[in-house]
């Protein structure tokens, strides 16, 4: 890249990252004509987009932190991860790991960090480009399942979207998945019949040898393997 369009690219970085140095964006391009205000309407127009974003993507974090906490996360995020995607929900991406940053120093509630993870995943497995295949040969697990681990019970609590004023604390792993058919997430605590069916997904188990295995009747696992294909967790043949 040419200098001129580097030294460009980094001073419109600067500005996007806060706008209110507009008159230092100017001093770094000497002959600049533009009316001041024209070229203020970019920053804004860039800070309402991640704000927008930030809104759609964390509705139950911004709920929990109140409305000056959340003016300040915001600002600090825009100050920090400057937007960079092309796609509007991406520009979300880096708000987790800020939020866990700064959890701490801004006195955040305790569940915070592993709630916009919590959410950046609920969006992120909507909008995977993972192929779900339309017939399985065996049973295969979800491609677009993601697992969480954290200590709250965070599945109920925003299944319940957040009546409660904070999650009930306790180890729980989330999973999330697009449903196949439904498109949408789907997610759950895991539970032993959930973990079972995924690793007869994994390791190419049969529906006998589990049974043998874990004293079950087959009917039992035959009952799990088609809930869990039901919900869109695995895919069965």
């Amino acid at each position: 890249m040419k200098p001129g369009l580097r030294h460009f690219f980094d001073s419109m970085a600067d500005f996007l990252a806060d706008p209110s140095g507009l008159e230092r964006l100017r001093a770094s391009h000497p002959g600049w004509d533009s009316p001041p205000s024209r070229v203020a309407l970019y920053g804004e127009f860039v800070r309402f987009h991640v704000r927008s974003a930030l809104e759609k993507l964390y509705p139950l974090t911004q709920a929990s932190v109140g409305g000056e906490q959340w003016a300040a996360l915001m600002e600090g995020y825009t100050a920090t991860r400057p937007a960079r995607h092309y796609e509007m929900n991406r520009l979300g991406e880096a708000f987790p790991a800020f939020a866990a940053d700064v959890a701490a120093a801004r006195q955040l509630p305790e569940f915070i960090p592993a709630l916009t993870r919590f959410e950046w995943a609920d969006w992120a497995v909507y909008a995977s480009e993972e192929q779900v295949p339309e017939r399985a040969e065996r049973l295969t697990v979800n491609p677009t399942l993601t697992v969480l681990q954290h200590p709250y019970q965070l599945c109920a609590w925003v299944r319940a979207k957040g009546a409660a004023p904070v999650p009930a604390p306790g180890e729980e792993m989330a999973l999330l998945w697009r449903h196949p058919s439904q498109l949408n997430t789907w997610f759950a605590a895991a539970n032993e019949r959930m973990l079972l069916v995924l690793k007869m997904a994994v390791e190419g188990l049969s529906v006998a040898d589990v049974a043998a295995a874990t004293g079950l009747a087959e009917e039992q696992v035959r009952r799990a393997v088609r809930q869990c294909a039901r919900d869109g967790l695995i895919l069965a043949p």
